[in-house]
C-alpha cells in the first residue's frame, strides 16, 4: 500500500490509505500436464526458468500421479517464482488419471495468461521459445496455432516421422492433416481465443488422441496454423510417455472423418494411390456414398494390376485397378495416396 500527503487550505491533510493495483498477469501461461513424470520434471522446469522472456506464468495441473512428481514441483516453485515465473499448481481428487485432454483443460482454466503455451512435463524448452513463438503469434493475430520444429531425444527416435515433420511447408500444414498432427503437441503456443473456440480438448479418457481432435476442429472453425522453423522443442520418445497409450483405432477414424469433411464429401469422384492394405483399408472405411465415388485403385504391382480389380461385396462392384501413371490423367483425380514415404523403392520420384 502507498500514502500520499497533500497540502490543503493550508493545512497538511493525510489521505486515506490507498491501495496499489496488483501487477497485472503475465502475458503468456507455460500449460503442463503432469503425469508421473518424476524422470523429467525438473528438467522440464528448468527450461521454464531458462526462458529469455519474462514474466512468465506456470500452470501445471497433476493428473493422479503416483510418484514423486507433485514433489518436485513444490521444491521448484521459489526458484522459478525467483526467476519472475509465478507458479499454480493444481491436481486432481480422482485417485485414477482422466487424461492429457482433462490435465490440460484444467492447467488452462486455472492459468491468467492471453497466450498459452504448451510443454509435456517430460519435454524440454528451447531458451528462445517462448519469444520467439511469442512474436509468431502476435504477428498472425488470435487465431493461429504455432507450433516449431523439433529435436529428439534420443536422436534417432522415429527418423522418417521427425523428417516429415520438420520438413513441412505452411501450406503443408493444412494440406498433410489427413496424415497425422502437422504440428507436434508439445511445440503449441496460440491465444486463449483458440482454445475457447474450440471448447477445450476432448476428454475422452487416456488413450484419446485429443491434440489431433482439437487440430481438426481449430481448422474446422476457420483457425490458422503455422510453424517457427527451428527446433525449439526437446521432444522425448520413451517407453513411458502417454501418447504409446493413445488408440491407433481412435487415429484412423479421426483421419477418415476428416479426409471425408475436408474433401471427399465436396467432390464426385477420386482415386486411392495404393491397392495394398492401407489403400483398402480406407476404401472400407469410407462411408458407402464415397467408397461409390472411388473410380479406381492405381499401383506399380504386376499382380494387383493383372487381378482383375477389387471386388466390392456390399456393392457387389469391381473397382479397377490401375497403373499409377493414370494419376496423371484427369478421370483419376484428385488421388489420395496411401503409400508410406521413404520405405517403397521409386514411389517418391513416382509421385
Amino acid at each position: 500500500s502507498s500514502f500520499r500527503l497533500l497540502q490543503l487550505s493550508g493545512r497538511r491533510e493525510l489521505l486515506a490509505m490507498m491501495a496499489v493495483a496488483p501487477e497485472p498477469a503475465p502475458l503468456v501461461s507455460v500449460i503442463v500436464p503432469c503425469h508421473n513424470a518424476e524422470s523429467f520434471i525438473r528438467e522440464c522446469l528448468r527450461s521454464v526458468v531458462a526462458q529469455t522472456y519474462r514474466p512468465l506464468e506456470l500452470s501445471l495441473w497433476d493428473d493422479a500421479s503416483g510418484d514423486d512428481s507433485a514433489t518436485l514441483v513444490q521444491d521448484s516453485k521459489a526458484v522459478l517464482q525467483a526467476a519472475h515465473v509465478s507458479v499454480v499448481l493444481g491436481n486432481s481428487d480422482n485417485p485414477k488419471p482422466s487424461g492429457c485432454g482433462a490435465a490440460k483443460n484444467r492447467a488452462v482454466e486455472q492459468s491468467h495468461g492471453a497466450y498459452l503455451c504448451f510443454l509435456d512435463a517430460d519435454d524440454v524448452m528451447r531458451h528462445d521459445r517462448v519469444a520467439a513463438q511469442l512474436e509468431v503469434a502476435m504477428a498472425f493475430g488470435p487465431g493461429a496455432i504455432v507450433g516449431s520444429n523439433v529435436e529428439r531425444e534420443p536422436a534417432d527416435a522415429q527418423p522418417r516421422y521427425t523428417a516429415w515433420l520438420n520438413s513441412l511447408t505452411d501450406s503443408q500444414l493444412v494440406l498433410q492433416r489427413f496424415r497425422e498432427c502437422t504440428l507436434a503437441m508439445p511445440t503449441w503456443f496460440c491465444h486463449r481465443d483458440v482454445f475457447k473456440a474450440c471448447g477445450g480438448f476432448s476428454e475422452a479418457g487416456p488413450g484419446a488422441p485429443e491434440d489431433l481432435d482439437f487440430l481438426y476442429r481449430h481448422l474446422r472453425h476457420g483457425g490458422r496454423l503455422a510453424k517457427v522453423r527451428e527446433p525449439l522443442v526437446l521432444y522425448r520418445y520413451h517407453e513411458q510417455q502417454q501418447s504409446h497409450g493413445v488408440s491407433s483405432e481412435s487415429i484412423w477414424a479421426l483421419r477418415v472423418a476428416e479426409l471425408e469433411a475436408g474433401l471427399v464429401d465436396h467432390i464426385n469422384s477420386f482415386s486411392i494411390w495404393s491397392a495394398g492394405r492401407d489403400g483398402k483399408r480406407l476404401y472400407r472405411s469410407l462411408a458407402p456414398t464415397n467408397r461409390a465415388k472411388v473410380v479406381a485403385f492405381l499401383d506399380v504391382d504386376v499382380k494387383k494390376l493383372s487381378g482383375g480389380g477389387y471386388f466390392d461385396r456390399e456393392r457387389s462392384v469391381h473397382v479397377p485397378i490401375v497403373d499409377w501413371t493414370c494419376a496423371g490423367e484427369p478421370h483419376f483425380q484428385p488421388t489420395v495416396v496411401c503409400v508410406k514415404s521413404n520405405l517403397h523403392a521409386g514411389f517418391e520420384e513416382n509421385l
